[in-house]
């Protein structure tokens, strides 16, 4: 039987004031599969999660999650986003707060979390082994545990896809041992992931495959710093029509 996509984005250009950005790209990620999204600075890879997420348009090809088209999704509770711990900054704020954070999107404007909401939450901090420090400040935590609770905050929308953006930036190589096995017991539990990585590393273990993006496109093989890209010169698509913002990247 054939496992649905949860992702499938197809022929997707993008440009931003003018700049072309993304050119042709097509990815797909399926349920209990995990992705790779490789690349250096400055490949694109964030403008294709902001992409894919509906967070910027695109001029040219199909988006769809879970077989509805972006834009107009809205299940977006399906859909958990884990930025770098790094990019979260709540002085005050305890563990148990920051994962409750993701309960919002099955809650109405007001609405206190109920009983059953605060046992998720419980649940998805157990699932990430941050029970026990549950009461603790973020700002207390190292960085694998700050990614830990990040992670336990998308899963408590129960969601069926975690795109995640650089998740072992910052961590130590201990950590990123074990967040790669977290990820690894999800995948199996049927969630499909898109990981953003400048390279495979610890998780390389988890992966099912990897996507490759370089000036906008995606290239065959691994990102290698100081590289350059296919030949820029002329680009076509399989029925002979010219790829409308070829060349124009720099």
């Amino acid at each position: 039987m054939d496992v649905p996509d949860l992702i499938r984005a197809q022929g997707v250009y993008v440009s931003i004031g003018g700049m072309p950005i993304l050119r042709d790209v097509s990815l797909t990620v399926a349920a209990g599969e995990a992705v790779a999204l490789l690349g250096g600075n400055g490949s694109g890879k964030s403008t294709l999660v902001r992409t894919l997420l509906g967070i910027l348009p695109h001029q040219e090809g199909e988006i769809t999650l879970f077989d509805q088209q972006v834009p107009g999704f809205r299940d977006w509770w399906k859909v958990g986003y884990v930025p770098q711990h790094s990019v979260i900054s709540v002085p005050n704020a305890t563990v148990r707060e920051i994962a409750s954070a993701g309960r919002l999107a099955h809650l109405k404007p007001f609405q206190w979390l109920s009983r059953s909401d605060r046992r998720i939450v419980d649940d998805c901090l157990e699932q990430v082994d941050l029970a026990s420090r549950a009461d603790w400040p973020f700002r207390s935590l190292s960085g694998g545990q700050k990614q830990r609770v990040l992670i336990a905050r998308a899963l408590t929308s129960e969601p069926r896809l975690l795109v995640m953006d650089e998740p072992l930036a910052g961590v130590d190589l201990h950590s990123q041992a074990g967040l790669a096995q977290l990820l690894g017991r999800l995948r199996d539990d049927g969630l499909g992931l898109l990981v953003v990585l400048h390279e495979r590393g610890p998780m390389a273990a988890i992966l099912n495959r990897s996507v490759t993006l370089c000036d906008g496109r995606i290239v065959e093989g691994d990102p290698v710093l100081g590289s350059t890209c296919a030949d820029e010169e002329s680009h076509h698509d399989p029925i002979g029509l010219s790829d409308p913002i070829a060349g124009s990247l720099t």
